[in-house]
This record gives C-alpha cells, structure tokens and sequence, in this order.
C-alpha cells in the first residue's frame, strides 16, 4: 500500500507542475524565445547559452551565426531567421531538460496564474502574491479530494458482496487520490519533482 501511495504521489507531483513550466519555454514570447531574439539584436550569442547545456554550446552557436548572415538579406528572410533560431533555442533547452519539442507554441498562450505571477515576484523581488496564489490553490484542492475521500469513508473494506466490492473501490480511489495530491506537493516542495532543473541557476535571466 505504501509503494503504490508514493508512487500515486509522484504521478500527482509531476502533474501538478512541470508540464505547464515547461511548455512556457516552448512560446515564442517565453524566456528562451525572449533571450534568442535579444541576443540576435545584440549580436551577442552569450545571453542565450545559459538557456542551453554545456554540450549544446557548439551547435547553439554555429546556429546563431547562420541566423546573423540570413537576417541581413531583408525583411522576410530576418522572419526566418529569427524563427529558425528560436526553435534552435528552445529545442537545445529541451534537450537539456530530457524533453522533447514539438514547436514553438505561439505568443500569447495562457499558461494559467502560475507563471505570471512567479515571474512578477523576480521582477519585484518580493513572492508574497505568489505565495498566496499557490497556498490558496493547495488548500483549495486539498481540502477538495479530503471531503471526496470522506465521502467514501463509509464503505466497509471487507467487502461481501459485489456492490461492496464497488464501493470499497471507490472509498480506495479516493482515499489514495487525497493522500498522492498531498505527497505530490510534499515532493514538490523538498525538490522531488523535476522542473527544468538542468538550467534552473540561469532560468531567471529571461524573465526580465
């Protein structure tokens, strides 16, 4: 029973943050899109390796050259490049993360409260709105799936006959679900749930 709660936490954990997180660096307006286009109008490939692995520095780079020659033959051919090279970017960020990339997806994307508001508490330097966000959406839905499992709490667990054996399973579903809901977050607060930790120390640099 134990195993089978943990690992129920962990699906919970990585539901809770990483697919949304991750998919704010595939926008073409997410930090990495940002730093790509920055350091093509700098022509100064340095503010977008951080975004990238160390192994990926030669071919981010060589990218980045092709992008500058391409952008000078006008208008359209600058759309292009630009575009090219931020798909590079954020392709090479993935990669860094074991993810895999599906495109760029387009400027404007609502990726929820979250994100938004974790970006103002660097840009201000002060996370209490944050704080608060994230608090009132873990109590909120910890106190949804508690009164769920509760709800259940009535089925016998030695089951006798087939619609106790049904209901039984429904008082399990739900007990499990509020117990994973609640390790999942305790994962995600010690750092058991992978979010873009292979540029975490630099992923603050494109939210300015």
């Amino acid at each position: 029973m134990a195993n089978i709660i943990v690992s129920y936490g962990l699906l919970i954990g990585l539901a809770l943050v990483p697919m949304s997180a991750r998919a704010h660096c595939d926008a073409a307006d997410g930090p990495v899109a940002r730093a790509a286009i920055k350091a093509l109008n700098t022509q100064n490939v340095n503010l977008i390796l951080p975004f990238a692995p160390v192994e990926a520095e030669s071919e981010l780079s060589a990218a980045f050259q092709r992008a500058l020659s391409v952008r000078e033959k006008g208008p359209e051919a600058k759309a292009l490049a630009d575009s090219y090279f931020m798909e590079t970017a954020v392709r090479l960020h993935r990669v860094g993360e074991g993810a895999s990339f599906t495109g760029l997806k387009p400027a404007g994307t609502d990726f929820g409260p979250a994100i938004p508001a974790a970006e103002k508490a660097l840009k201000i330097g002060k996370p209490n709105d944050l704080t608060a966000l994230i608090s009132e959406q873990v109590a909120h839905g910890i106190e949804e799936r508690y009164r769920d499992a509760v709800a259940h709490s009535e089925a016998k667990m030695e089951p006798r006959t087939t619609a106790d054996v049904s209901k039984a399973r429904e008082r399990v579903q739900a007990e499990l679900a509020f117990i994973g809901y609640v390790e999942g977050i305790y994962l995600a607060t010690r750092g058991g749930v992978h979010v873009e930790a292979a540029i975490a120390p630099d992923h603050h640099q494109g939210t300015k």
